[in-house]
């Protein structure tokens, strides 16, 4: 099954929260993506039927075309070229807004500064760190030869990751590493994870591995030794398409896999876009999502957000990206993102 088969469901609209810091300037995330799996086949859905019927294109392609390797735009990666790993932290004081809350510890985060929206599970609860509990911070977009990747610098003192074993969430954010002299979490090199990760930090999809032990964890999280689909079949505008990332019919619906902003199609995401967020769309290409084939992932640049620096680059769900004709998607997470035409 293609794309040109593949259709959204529908949901409703709702108003964005309004309550944001707004960022400036021009600084990219360096960040990391992972393989999640090589693409799956499309099957042939005109088996069984008398006459094949026409595929029906829901939206026009907008004049994106292959291009050659020596015209992709820069930071546009494969799976094949990223590499996460991850370093646990233990959460080590209270931050004031969550103490607001009446909660220890701290939340996580939809971008990197202390009135930024919570993120929220699946079901819909705030997502937080409590005091003494872990964190497994991500590392650097990739190393040579699959080695571990140096940590991921802190933006404005924040750092992205996600909640360890002793919290029940795995949803990936910001937590405050350290803001106006006062530290949050620190290292905590001997803590161990789910004993089916063998104590090793896996990542959120059990698709990445620890940087305490490159080797040994690549093998208890299921790493496919940083292979994956590389960046061919790409196909990208010689001007870039101004658009919106699309409202959420709820809060919690913004909180699914739409928003998320990765470095690789189909793989580890490093940050996330929030509903009337501004993009240019510069590249497509087909991959699938959560098991599903073939959706489009879109490789865009931010151009105005209040979760991600002004310049980011990242890819992330096409679906997730408003179009006069589409209505926003009501869903509680995958699979079954779509369904034929």
């Amino acid at each position: 099954m293609s794309f040109d088969d593949l259709v959204r469901r529908a949901g409703d609209r709702l108003a964005r929260p309004a309550s944001r810091r707004r960022f400036v300037g021009a600084v990219g995330l360096g960040t990391a993506a992972v393989a999640s799996g090589g693409l799956l086949g499309c099957g042939d859905d005109s088996k069984g039927s008398a006459k094949k019927q026409p595929r029906r294109i829901p939206f026009q392609d907008e004049n994106f075309r292959t291009v050659p390797a020596d015209r992709v735009p820069k930071g546009a990666v494969g799976q094949d070229a990223v590499a996460v790993c991850y370093s646990p932290y233990v959460v080590t004081a209270t931050e004031p807004n969550t103490k607001k809350l009446g909660r220890t510890g701290v939340a996580v985060r939809k971008g990197p500064h202390p009135d930024a929206e919570i993120v929220l599970t699946n079901a819909g609860d705030e997502v937080f760190v409590h005091q003494g509990a872990h964190f497994a911070r991500q590392s650097a977009r990739e190393a040579p030869g699959c080695a571990s990747p140096p940590e991921r610098e802190a933006l404005d003192g924040w750092i992205w990751g996600y909640p360890g074993q002793d919290v029940r969430s795995k949803k990936s954010g910001w937590i405050p590493l350290q803001i106006d002299g006062k530290t949050y979490v620190k290292a905590a090199p001997d803590y161990r994870d789910q004993p089916k990760n063998d104590g090793f930090l896996c990542g959120p999809a059990r698709k990445d591995f620890d940087c305490r032990d490159a080797v040994a964890s690549q093998k208890a999280c299921g790493h496919d030794d940083c292979g994956g689909p590389p960046l061919d079949d790409i196909r990208c505008r010689a001007t870039p398409l101004r658009r919106r990332v699309r409202q959420a019919a709820t809060r919690k619906s913004s909180n699914f896999e739409d928003y998320y902003l990765r470095l690789s199609f189909n793989s580890t995401a490093f940050g996330w876009v929030e509903p009337g967020d501004v993009v240019d769309e510069l590249c497509r290409r087909s991959a699938p999502s959560y098991g599903v084939c073939c959706v489009e992932w879109s490789f865009v640049e931010i151009v105005r957000s209040e979760a991600l620096p002004k310049g980011t680059r990242g890819w992330m769900l096409e679906t997730g990206l408003a179009r006069k004709g589409r209505k926003p998607l009501s869903r509680t997470g995958p699979p079954g993102n779509y369904r034929k035409g």
